[in-house]
């Protein structure tokens, strides 16, 4: 973690202290399946972090190796691109950032990783045991090690500094989506990058090449962008592949936007927690359908006898879906909608498993081995990990719910949410990474939560 810690308090510092440079962008691999943008320039603005002071905690815990940083000859205040694409049957991944002084880059290239350029045809390199670099006068192109010797990197690292691609870059749909957005973060994924050799692991799981077709089908979206205090991860999917489509289709019809009853489940001091806001007949339909194109014998076995009453189950709940953990043994789900309580008693006993999960009967619910309880009350069902608060688990939920949160809320269909400050509290109990955390308190201060949405 200190060396993650380390390297963006690089990154942070060459932001601050570059300027702007020209165009870069065709080094990234026009075959590209895979492509992501991070615009820390824009994460900065954002947030509205202020510069100067983290600037200063920076260099007060890292020293004079992040000072070195303003003379990188790296420019990150443009964007800089991750992507990866097919090389045969290998993946390739690699990152692209704009180079303002081609001698400064290598020099400090060379002092951070301790290791010499050599001289390329148009370019200078270096292959390590982790990955392979090249540095000209407008880029810097690091390109992941794979399974081959150094000289196979190197032919790599040519073909790619070279641009001997298939196709253009301006074709590139993948890379059109992620560099036209305004976000701090960006990523498109062609999911036809899954190589054909991925079936047979996928058969080990039970997936039949007609399935692993359809995820490839897919085209995966995720885009940043930081609002009073929360950094939002959006994501969303597509196909090229009709039936694909609609069921994309179906399962976004299966969720509504979530409502306000939502926000009250939540407080400040949460440590994490989700919201969906669902219909619970339509997650059945959809539940039911993925069952039975499943080729997966085994799983349709285990879960095929109890199909029915699980999809009856899921019916009756219609609403909000609220989650809140604040430790791995203190986790309660709370669920809109009709009482499954003797529903869910039922399909245990049903299955035989009521010994062996220890189902015993309390005066508002069910134990399981004293671990975990069930129950309803007021029109909500709930499930805790924490038995004590299995007596009123309606009063373990509830506000003052975080505002840049509730505001997020109301314009998706479901969120994950981490607390930062929690985050940070447990990382003060590890020794050197709450040494390392202080030189960003300038991020934490502004950045509250972090969440995974769909809208």
């Amino acid at each position: 973690m200190k060396r993650l810690l380390f390297l963006s308090a690089i990154l942070i510092a060459v932001i601050m202290s570059s300027c702007s440079g020209s165009d870069y962008k065709d080094y990234v691999p026009a075959d590209s399946k895979v492509v992501a943008k991070l615009d820390f320039k824009e994460f900065i603005t954002q947030t509205g972090i202020d510069q100067e002071k983290l600037f200063k905690d920076i260099v007060e815990q890292y020293g004079d190796d992040v000072a070195d940083f303003k003379n990188s000859g790296l420019d990150l205040t443009s964007p800089f691109y991750i992507f990866a694409r097919n090389s045969g049957t290998e993946l390739v991944f690699g990152l692209v950032a704009k180079v303002t002084d081609k001698a400064q880059a290598e020099k400090f290239y060379a002092k951070s990783s301790k290791e010499q350029f050599k001289q390329g045809a148009d370019y200078d390199f270096s292959v390590q045991e982790t990955a392979a670099v090249a540095i000209n006068d407008e880029v810097m192109m690091i390109v992941g090690k794979d399974k081959r010797d150094k000289e196979s990197m190197e032919r790599t690292l040519n073909r790619v500094m070279q641009k001997d691609f298939n196709g253009s870059l301006a074709d590139n749909k993948v890379f059109a989506q992620a560099d036209g957005s305004k976000s701090f973060a960006s990523l498109c994924a062609d999911m036809s990058i899954i190589p054909d050799e991925a079936l047979t692991t996928a058969s080990s799981a039970g997936i039949e090449k007609k399935e692993l077709d359809e995820m490839r089908s897919m085209v995966i979206n995720l885009e940043g962008t930081a609002v009073d205090g929360v950094c939002d991860f959006i994501c969303s999917a597509k196909s090229d592949n009709k039936e694909v489509q609609e069921r994309i289709e179906k399962s976004r019809k299966a969720f509504g936007k979530i409502s306000e009853k939502a926000f009250s489940s939540f407080s400040s001091g949460d440590f994490m927690g989700f919201a969906m806001n669902t219909d619970g007949a339509q997650l059945a339909e959809l539940l039911k359908d993925a069952i039975n194109r499943s080729s997966n014998d085994q799983m349709k076995q285990m879960i095929g006898g109890m199909l029915d009453q699980v999809t009856a189950i899921l019916s009756k709940i219609r609403g909000n879906v609220v989650g809140v953990m604040n430790s791995p043994q203190d986790f309660i789900i709370k669920a809109e909608g009709k009482n499954i309580t003797p529903d869910i008693v039922n399909m245990i006993n049903e299955s035989g498993m009521g010994s062996a999960f220890g189902l015993t009967s309390t005066s508002n619910g069910y134990s399981i081995s004293n671990q975990a309880w069930f129950g309803y009350e007021n029109g909500n069902f709930y499930v805790t990990l924490n038995p004590n608060t299995a007596a009123q688990p309606s009063k373990v939920l509830g506000g003052p719910a975080p505002t840049s949160l509730t505001n997020l809320m109301k314009d998706r269909k479901a969120v994950i949410y981490g607390n930062v400050s929690k985050l940070k509290d447990m990382a003060a109990q590890s020794g050197n990474s709450s040494r390392d955390l202080k030189a960003f308190d300038a991020v934490l201060d502004k950045i509250k939560y972090i969440t995974l949405s769909y809208k």
